[in-house]
């Protein structure tokens, strides 16, 4: 095996260029590795392959993961640890057998939830989504020092961090103290570092952010304020595109006094291709840009729009005005009740709204468009990630880590 005296930083998927590279700028000479390994999951079709456009536009060196893996070590890997590989074995096929049979009966019947709330772990092994194999991961097997790289506050406050992380990484760099805590509850020896969000540090001014995505949708009206729809994917089978087919019609009305550009999820681009062209039928501006950079995305914004998920907790921590849209799904409706995730919890400082209530939601919009007063948007700020991190301190930290 042979080892090479350099950071490498393991990037999974397009999105992740975005979280990287604005924090790899205080790395000295540091390598992509792209992973490019086959995936039985649809929404990693070719993820390597755009990965790799994007870096040859960059003109950023990489390596591919399928090349270095059991081959080369470097010396130091930052990795967002969703990079595996899937591995039939005994272990995973008997797993497989209880998950589809034990596991779907408590999936199935609610009994994950109360196991949730005892054990910590839902005990269904998958349940009907389960799989033959295991994913087994990667970062040790190209790395020897491991840094857990964040990719968004929206998790579950339950399960976060996954129990195998433990033998995987040597740090974790967290968002905020809230993450921090999660993984020192589960893993008391865990060192951590919080960082924030570093992709949302080097900001353009909003007007050269705006100049930039009017530069990239003709038809946007530079005369109207600028509305971001961010919808999540929704991971439940049929529902992929509930939350946004329910509220279209609704925020249609908005056209006649704002921009209304919807950012689509990467994955879902490519499990509902059909849906861009749905959403620019009704008048909606889509931006389908890929390797968009987020923070001109929410810089650019006057008032950003989403319902669950990483985006939530990006307007927080860009300070944004934020509406959150509710989804009727019976599963979402239990989790806000539940406060499952730490997306959720926002909705006790933001309004909210329930599709029957679109009248009401068009008048917000324009309360708070109209609002000038920035005392909300600081202070939701504060209250999830704390006073701001000095970026000097970070950098000299992540160079002793590197060293």
């Amino acid at each position: 095996m042979k080892i090479i005296n350099k950071v490498a930083i393991l990037i999974s998927w397009p999105r992740e260029l975005d979280m990287f590279l604005e924090f790899a700028k205080s790395i000295k000479g540091y390598i992509i590795v792209i992973d490019d390994l086959v995936y039985t999951q649809n929404e990693r079709f070719e993820n390597g392959k755009k990965i790799l456009n994007l870096l040859n536009n960059k003109k950023i060196e990489y390596v591919l993961l399928s090349q270095v893996i059991g081959k080369i070590k470097y010396k130091v890997v930052f990795s967002t640890a969703e990079a595996y590989q899937e591995k039939v074995t005994y272990y995973s096929y008997f797993k497989y057998i209880y998950s589809i049979s034990i596991g779907s009966f408590i999936q199935l019947s609610g009994l994950s939830r109360l196991f949730v709330n005892f054990f910590s772990h839902p005990l269904t092994g998958g349940g009907i989504n389960a799989k033959t194999f295991i994913r087994h991961p990667v970062e040790r097997e190209i790395g020897i020092k491991i840094i857990k790289y964040p990719k968004g506050l929206d998790i579950n406050k339950a399960l976060y961090p996954k129990n195998q992380w433990r033998s995987i990484f040597d740090y974790y760099l967290c968002h905020s103290e809230i993450d921090c805590n999660l993984i020192t509850d589960k893993f008391p020896e865990a060192k951590c570092i919080k960082i924030g969000y570093p992709k949302y540090n080097s900001l353009l001014p909003k007007d050269s952010a705006k100049n930039i995505i009017y530069g990239d949708i003709a038809s946007i009206n530079p005369s109207k304020p600028l509305i971001l729809w961010m919808p999540t994917l929704i991971k439940i089978n049929g529902e992929i595109i509930d939350n946004i087919k329910v509220w279209s019609p609704v925020i249609s009305r908005l056209l006649d006094k704002f921009n209304v550009l919807i950012s689509l999820h990467p994955k879902l681009v490519v499990l509902e291709p059909e849906i861009a062209n749905y959403l620019a039928e009704l008048g909606l501006l889509v931006d389908v840009k890929k390797g968009r950079n987020l923070s001109v995305l929410y810089q650019a914004s006057d008032l950003v729009l989403c319902d669950y998920g990483a985006s939530v907790l990006s307007a927080v921590y860009m300070k944004k005005k934020l509406i959150l849209l509710n989804s009727p799904s019976e599963k979402y409706i239990n989790w806000r009740g539940e406060r499952k995730y730490v997306d959720d919890d926002v909705r006790n400082d933001v309004s909210s709204f329930n599709i029957n209530e679109g009248d009401s939601l068009v008048t917000q919009i324009n309360k708070d468009i109209q609002n000038s007063d920035n005392t909300k948007t600081d202070n939701l700020k504060k209250k999830y990630f704390g006073n701001e991190v000095n970026q000097k301190d970070i950098v000299k930290i992540i160079k002793d880590l590197v060293s």
